[in-house]
């Protein structure tokens, strides 16, 4: 069984989640990538779970099937996405937060170069697992928690792996 989410759904994204998923206390709607640090500011006032997965919820685009977060796009190319990432990473909220992994829930989010190289990136940024989907998503894919577990085989995995240990003492 996944644990439980925290749902960041884009403000252009409502009508793709059920209606009692909309009012959950642990859903918070974004109109930017901006949306994404003040939800972990108001999950970190609440008592700590065992362990929390980030759904990022959207539309994605139309070409390279990059989520959309508000008006931002998911893409590890931007370097304003990447350092935001970055960011949360270095602030230790993750770790407080017991987040286990981000999952990109737009349409086809993992199926192209672009998302399969962002996914990757934000893996080895984040250290922890980032998820995309392979099949265009819908409403029948959430129940009123989140992402319901009944699909987490239309899910592809970008793995964090943490660089080899070094065998050798550095000269010098």
């Amino acid at each position: 069984m996944a644990p439980p989410s925290l749902n960041v759904v884009s403000i252009g994204a409502i009508d793709t989640i059920p209606v009692p998923l909309v009012r959950a206390a642990t859903t918070f709607v974004a109109t930017s990538i901006d949306d994404l640090g003040r939800a972990l500011e108001v999950q970190a006032t609440r008592p700590r779970l065992p362990a929390l997965a980030i759904d990022l919820v959207g539309h994605s685009t139309r070409d390279h099937h990059l989520l959309r977060l508000g008006a931002t796009i998911i893409d590890a190319l931007d370097l304003g996405v990447l350092r935001y990432f970055e960011r949360i990473a270095r602030s230790g909220i993750l770790r407080e937060l017991n987040v286990s992994c981000l999952r990109l829930l737009g349409c086809e989010t993992s199926i192209t170069p672009s998302g399969q190289r962002t996914m990757r990136l934000l893996a080895s940024v984040l250290q922890m697992p980032v998820y995309g989907s392979r099949k265009r998503l819908s409403r029948m894919h959430h129940s009123d928690a989140g992402f319901d577990d009944r699909f987490v085989h239309v899910l592809d995995e970008a793995a964090y792996r943490r660089p080899p240990e070094q065998l050798v003492a550095p000269l010098g």
